[in-house]
């Protein structure tokens, strides 16, 4: 069991989508107002383990990967431009540009591949090797879910350390460029992999 968590947390904890949003997002508002946002995607995580769990692969296998990672670029590269697009202020105001919120987390995670390099191998081959069935599947879930609420979070926090040595208003524009275009990269190598050679190759 404590194989699971420890392969949860290396797929969980490296850079995507998730987390390179999350970067961003905590050098422009800090980790705080990034919450709902990471408790969307633990949701997300914890609801395709659950379904995973219980359903096996019939339920996302086949020709419904290309589908959903088709579904995930394209929201993948609206995030990516509107980080590209977005302003910068340094000041205080009383109303900070709009944070993302559980829906966005939510959305992002159901309909990122990554997911599934976490989701299909742990669901369909780890959680029958050591007997994990019936509730205790919604009890694992549950659990995975909550530990993949501290990835997006730990990088929100990253991203606020990083903004406080940061007190130029281009620099942040330029790291929003580089966030933008390491967006549109995962975009692209998830178009290509999860749908091209999915379909065509």
């Amino acid at each position: 069991m404590l194989g699971i968590i420890l392969f949860c947390i290396g797929v969980m904890y490296t850079p995507g989508p998730v987390n390179i949003l999350s970067l961003n997002c905590g050098m422009q508002r800090g980790p705080a107002t990034h919450v709902p946002f990471c408790l969307g995607v633990g949701a997300a995580l914890a609801f395709w383990f659950t379904l995973v769990g219980y359903a096996g692969t019939a339920v996302v296998g086949g020709g419904m990967l290309p589908v959903i990672a088709g579904l995930g670029t394209c929201f993948i590269l609206y995030l990516g431009w509107k980080v590209v697009t977005s302003d910068v202020n340094l000041v205080q105001t009383e109303e900070p540009m709009a944070a993302l919120d559980f829906k966005d987390g939510l959305l992002m995670q159901l309909l990122n591949p990554k997911a599934f390099m976490v989701v299909l191998p742990v669901a369909t081959i780890q959680f029958p090797a050591v007997g994990i069935g019936g509730a205790a599947v919604a009890g694992w879930s549950l659990a995975l879910g909550t530990l993949s609420v501290g990835a997006p979070l730990s990088y929100a926090a990253i991203g606020a350390l990083v903004s406080r040595r940061i007190d130029n208003a281009r620099y942040f524009k330029w790291l929003n460029y580089a966030m933008g275009a390491m967006l549109f990269l995962v975009a692209g190598d998830m178009a290509y992999e999860h749908v091209y050679l999915a379909l065509f190759g």
